[in-house]
């Protein structure tokens, strides 16, 4: 078999994985693998063939890692989407309690001393699994 032949199906292999995990590192190393593959098909030898993949999926992945810092974290904009919203209090002592909000029961905590919980209370902050709660 061609070496080629060999390099454009472990492509093939690598991007069909890729499609099942969904983190497009397998993805750059199959556009790798099928660089290699058309080096090879041109009639680079080996080591060229080698040195292509390489590089490019070195290349591949340190883009791949600078990017994904670079976008945003999910997590943080649907803790964001939280800030803002009434919550009903279940139970509360000095600056510490449960409140009841998207059906469960949270930890809560004022913001700040001067918290009135006999007034309605509003999420300011998510710290970890606890809401840190203010006033109008």
């Amino acid at each position: 078999m061609q070496a080629y032949l060999v390099w454009w199906i472990l492509a093939a292999v690598l991007v069909g994985v890729e499609l099942t995990s969904g983190t497009f590192y397998l993805l750059v190393y199959g556009v790798a693998a099928a660089a290699a593959g058309l080096a090879a098909w041109v009639g680079a030898g080996m080591v060229a063939q080698l040195l292509t993949a390489g590089v490019i999926a070195a290349l591949g992945t340190l883009a791949l890692r600078h990017w994904k810092r670079s976008t945003a974290h999910p997590e943080s904009s649907v803790q964001d989407m939280d800030i803002g919203q009434t919550v009903q209090i279940e139970s509360w002592q000095g600056d510490r309690g449960q409140v009841k909000y998207r059906g469960a029961l949270w930890d809560a905590e004022a913001e700040a001393a001067g918290v009135d919980s006999t007034r309605p209370l509003i999420i300011r902050a998510v710290r970890g699994n606890t809401l840190v709660l203010g006033n109008q």
